[in-house]
């Protein structure tokens, strides 16, 4: 097993290789951006030389300004771009600091927290053991455990019986002769009629042997009625017990200042959540500084766009195309050799431009697993997953399950199903199902944790009810269950 925080450790260990991955790839896009725009420069370059082999076009020098024109803009548009990178690298390294010094807050403030939290459950623990011991508490809790065990049994008995008339009465309600007999109150004072159906009715009531089923099946209704009366006067005696056992407990409680030690458990936790939402909010600044550099390593900031579109449309400038196609009517080798280069530079700017594609269909796929784990992270946190206490079954399958997280062989709520089912807490030193506790109406022992991780002893996630305070048999249901 290895605890939560060790878990969300390798959550972080995993969103490191994330960012990694992510860094590589944008790298890889922005050398490949760089080495397209070269090639784009390395195109004018070449137009500039057809130009000058031309004798007839040098008498143009507004060619020759347009190619240069549209270098030196590229050429500023590149130095921008490289000085708006630098800005936002810094914008980075300051929010990275700024989330580390967020976390090591984090951290110092959740181990306060865990403490505060073992006080109250040794307090609560040292309670339970003084009430174990005394011996009109014993009595109490024992009527409450009987009284339960009555409004149990009664509770059973009634729902058979109204089950029980469901399946026997069906026989009555579906004879139509018997209905209509019931229905008319046949044989009692309410009956009403005139001498011809009186004497009808009664013709009906010897022929299908009304008088003793109208009996049989008075009983059968009265029965569940009487039984669900009797049910819910032990259930009000039940409630009354259950009431004197739990005023005991809270009155210890109170006694022994526990109250007052869960008040610093909630102070603490409050200042927890007020971390956890800085952590969220700085979270969401920092992915949208990577997509703005992942914007700037695809290609897809505003400089990169404007330096590609300015070559583009001086490209497209009709002299310059006439040029190009000036010179495979020409006779000279020079102008050829220029032409034959601008055609594998074309070529290999389209190879650049789908590397990149591709590159950046990796790089949107994995920047969305970097969210869903980051995601993930901030709901582990959330659920107090990394809190003193918490540990997880496997040990080498979280981090196997990370791997493939990362691989794309798995999805975001499976992964959170497995890290849940193997969620578990270690045993606490006082027990939820102690006293008022164990009779299963809620706890008032908490053992200080409240509503940090919820639904105190699930599963037997703390041990079992009968194990009472410091080892001892006593505490909880001495028959080892609730009801």
């Amino acid at each position: 097993m290895i605890s939560g925080r060790q878990a969300l450790g390798s959550i972080d260990l995993a969103l490191n290789k994330a960012h990694s991955e992510i860094a590589e790839l944008e790298d890889s896009i922005s050398g490949l951006s760089e080495e397209l725009i070269d090639r784009q420069r390395s195109q004018a370059d070449d137009y500039r030389e057809l130009a000058r082999i031309r004798v007839e076009r040098l008498e143009d020098p507004e060619l020759i300004e347009h190619i240069d024109h549209a270098e030196r803009q590229v050429i500023k548009l590149l130095a921008d771009r490289k000085k708006a990178i630098e800005r936002l690298e810094l914008e980075i390294s300051d929010a990275r600091r700024l989330r580390e010094k967020q976390e090591a807050e984090r951290m110092q403030q959740a181990a306060q927290l865990d403490d505060a939290v073992g006080v109250v459950d040794e307090a609560e623990a040292r309670t339970q053991a003084r009430l174990d011991a005394d011996p009109d508490y014993r009595v109490q809790r024992d009527l409450a455990e009987q009284a339960e065990r009555k409004a149990l049994h009664g509770l059973e008995k009634a729902d058979r019986s109204e089950q029980e008339l469901l399946e026997k009465g069906a026989a009555y309600r579906d004879d139509p002769l018997f209905v209509y007999l019931w229905e008319r109150k046949y044989g009692l004072p309410g009956y009403q009629a005139g001498g011809l159906t009186r004497w009808l009715d009664g013709k009906v009531a010897r022929l299908v042997g009304f008088a003793d089923a109208r009996a049989n099946y008075a009983r059968l209704n009265e029965i569940p009625l009487r039984l669900r009366e009797h049910a819910e006067h032990l259930r009000a005696l039940a409630d009354a017990e259950f009431e004197k056992l739990r005023e005991l407990d809270e009155s210890a409680r109170a006694a022994d200042g526990i109250p007052a030690l869960e008040e610093k458990v909630t102070e603490k936790q409050a200042v927890l959540d007020q971390i956890d939402e800085t952590i969220l909010a700085a979270e969401q600044q920092d992915q949208a500084l990577m997509m703005k550099k992942a914007q700037f390593a695809g290609g897809e900031d505003e400089y990169t766009q404007r330096a590609v579109a300015f070559m583009v449309n001086e490209y497209q400038h009709g002299e310059l195309f006439e040029l190009r196609q000036d010179a495979f009517d020409t006779p000279y080798p020079e102008d050829d050799l220029i032409v034959s280069r601008m055609v594998q530079l074309e070529d290999h700017r389209q190879q650049l431009e789908s590397s990149i594609a591709g590159l950046r269909s990796s790089l949107e796929r994995q920047q969305q697993r970097l969210l869903e784990l980051e995601s993930l992270r901030a709901e582990f946190k959330r659920s107090r997953y990394d809190r003193a206490g918490s540990m997880f079954e496997n040990d080498s399958m979280i981090g196997v399950l990370l791997g493939q997280f990362l691989a794309g062989m798995l999805d975001r709520g499976m992964l959170w199903k497995v890290l849940k089912e193997q969620q578990r807490y270690r045993p606490r030193r006082s027990d939820p199902g102690f006293g008022s506790g164990g009779l299963g109406r809620g706890t008032v022992w908490k053992g200080g944790v409240g509503d940090i991780i919820g639904g105190l002893g699930r599963g037997g996630r703390f041990g079992g009810r009968g194990g009472g305070p410091g080892g001892r048999g006593g505490g909880g249901f001495r028959t080892g269950g609730g009801f």
